[in-house]
C-alpha cells in the first residue's frame, strides 16, 4: 500500500509519456476570417522587382527612313584590259557572173592599261525608307527594378481567410479548458510598426501592356572608311563595235573592217570615305508582351488596419 502510495505521489515519467501529455494540451486557434473595410500603410518599399522569361509577340515599327551620305570614293591600283576582236565584212556583186558575201575572223588583240588611282571626288547620296516593318517572336530581356519605393498606400476590404495561430499549436500553464468559440471579434482599428515579406512571386504571368514611342530621330553619326574585301572585278563591258571601209570597187566589191572592243576592269581596293548616316522612326510599338514576375524584400511601415473584424475563432 506504501508502494502504490508513493508511486503516485512522487511518479517518475518517461520521454514518451511527458510528449504525449504535452501534444494532448496543446491547442491552435482557427480563425475563419480577418477583414479590415479599410487601412493605410505609411509607405511601401520593394527591394527589387525582376522579369524573368519575357516574351514579345509582334515589335511593330512604322516609316522607317535611313540616309546614307557619302563623301569622297578612291579607286586604288585600277587597270583597264581592252580587248579589240576584229573581222572583215566582204561583199561582191558581178551581176550576171554572180554574187557573194561573208565574214572573215582576223583575229584579236588585248591591251594592258594601267589606270593607278582614280579619285572620285562626290557620290550621291543613298536614301531608304521603310514604311513598315513587323518583327514577331522576340525574346526580351528587362533589367530588375531595385529600391522601388511606391510612397504612401491605402487600401480596402483586406480579408484573410482560414488562419491557424499558431501552426504547431501553443499551450497556456495555469489554466485550463477543453474548447471554446468566438463567433466575432471586432476592434475600431490596430496599427503595426511594420509587415515584411521576403519574396512575392506571382503564379500568373504579367501581361505588359502595349508600348508605343513615336518620333524617334537618330542623329548622323561619322561613319569609318568602308574598305572592299579584296579586289574587285569588272568584266566583260562591250561597247558598241564600229566599222570602216578599207576597200571599194563601185558598187561591185566592198570590204568594210569591223573592230569589236570588250573592256574588262580590275580594281585593286574600293575606298569610301567620309561617310555619315542618319535615321529617323516614324513609330515603334510592342504588343502582348508577357514576363513573369517576382518581388523581393516587401516592407510595409507604419501599418493601420481600420474596422477589423475577427470572425469565428475557435480553439
Amino acid at each position: 500500500m506504501s508502494n502504490s502510495l508513493n508511486t503516485m505521489v512522487n511518479p517518475q515519467l518517461d520521454n514518451s509519456l511527458l510528449e504525449s501529455l504535452t501534444s494532448a494540451v496543446l491547442r491552435r486557434i482557427n480563425i475563419a476570417q480577418i477583414a479590415s473595410m479599410q487601412g493605410r500603410a505609411k509607405s511601401v518599399n520593394i527591394d527589387a522587382v525582376t522579369f524573368e522569361d519575357t516574351n514579345v509577340e509582334q515589335v511593330n515599327i512604322e516609316n522607317l527612313s535611313t540616309n546614307i551620305k557619302c563623301g569622297a570614293a578612291i579607286l586604288r591600283n585600277v587597270r583597264m584590259i581592252l580587248e579589240l576582236h576584229y573581222k572583215v565584212n566582204w561583199s561582191y556583186d558581178l551581176k550576171w557572173l554572180g554574187s557573194n558575201s561573208g565574214i572573215k575572223e582576223l583575229g584579236s588583240k588585248a591591251k594592258p592599261i594601267p589606270l593607278h588611282d582614280i579619285h572620285i571626288p562626290a557620290l550621291q547620296d543613298i536614301a531608304l525608307d521603310i514604311p513598315q516593318a513587323e518583327i514577331e517572336d522576340i525574346d526580351a530581356e528587362i533589367q530588375p527594378v531595385t529600391n522601388f519605393s511606391l510612397g504612401g498606400i491605402g487600401f480596402e476590404d483586406l480579408a484573410i481567410n482560414n488562419t491557424n495561430l499558431p501552426s504547431d499549436g501553443f499551450s497556456l500553464s495555469g489554466m485550463g479548458f477543453k474548447s471554446f468559440k468566438l463567433d466575432t471579434f471586432g476592434v475600431p482599428a490596430s496599427d503595426s510598426e511594420d509587415l515584411t515579406i521576403s519574396q512575392f512571386t506571382p503564379d500568373n504571368r504579367v501581361s505588359l501592356p502595349t508600348i508605343s514611342v513615336s518620333g524617334i530621330n537618330i542623329p548622323s553619326v561619322a561613319i569609318d572608311d568602308v574598305v572592299s574585301d579584296g579586289a574587285v572585278s569588272i568584266m566583260d563591258i562591250q561597247p558598241e563595235e564600229f566599222e570602216a571601209p578599207v576597200f571599194k570597187i563601185g558598187e561591185y566589191f566592198k570590204a568594210y573592217f569591223i573592230v569589236t572592243p570588250v573592256l574588262h576592269f580590275q580594281i585593286g581596293e574600293l575606298v569610301l570615305s567620309d561617310l555619315k548616316a542618319s535615321a529617323s522612326i516614324g513609330s515603334v510599338s510592342v504588343e502582348r508582351a508577357s514576363s513573369g514576375i517576382v518581388a523581393k524584400g516587401i516592407k510595409l511601415d507604419g501599418l493601420i488596419l481600420n474596422e477589423l473584424t475577427v470572425n469565428q475563432v475557435k480553439v
